[in-house]
């Protein structure tokens, strides 16, 4: 992954796509100053997927966890590997199981809610999930679909399509 440290903070371009969690894709739309008080501070305003904006201080940028997303070739990589049985098994305890997919979600890193993902909709063919593995299931999956819609130039529903087995792999991605 390709977190943005301080002195990447500046190369955000008006217009460029970042990750940010726990907001999945996001569009850098512009930056502005505000003032409070005496003070003023600079932020970048994200549009959120939703259609929301989101002010995020500059100086916060380091901490936020914003990152590049994917390139292709990673991206052709994540959705091949999300067809396949999981390399790791989730945890069998519930807590265990919401505890680290909770950490796996809140990094924002792509392989883990990729793994996430994975270990998800296979436990889902075997077995009905829980309410709390549900939304996390939610979660992941629109994070995964999001990215990789936005890396491949490709819509959410052609991504759902190949996550379903309903289209082939290598239509939507070349």
């Amino acid at each position: 992954m390709c977190w943005l440290d301080e002195s990447d903070v500046r190369k955000l371009e008006i217009g460029s796509r970042v990750f940010l969690p726990p907001h999945g894709v996001s569009s850098v739309l512009g930056i502005e100053e505000h003032s409070f008080g005496d003070s003023s501070q600079t932020f970048y305003v994200l549009g959120l997927s939703r259609g929301d904006k989101l002010l995020l201080p500059l100086d916060n940028v380091p901490t936020a966890g914003v990152r590049d997303l994917v390139s292709p070739s990673k991206a052709r990589e994540l959705l091949e590997q999300v067809s396949t049985a999981p390399a790791t098994p989730s945890p069998s305890y519930w807590r265990e199981r919401a505890a680290t997919h909770a950490d796996g979600l809140k990094s924002g890193d792509a392989d883990k809610y990729t793994e996430i993902l994975q270990q998800l909709l296979h436990r889902a063919r075997r077995e009905k999930l829980s309410a709390t593995d549900q939304r996390t299931l939610q979660a992941a999956r629109s994070y995964f679909v999001a990215e990789i819609a936005a890396v491949l130039d490709q819509s959410a529903d052609a991504i759902e399509a190949v996550l379903k087995g309903e289209a082939d792999l290598a239509q939507e991605t070349s």
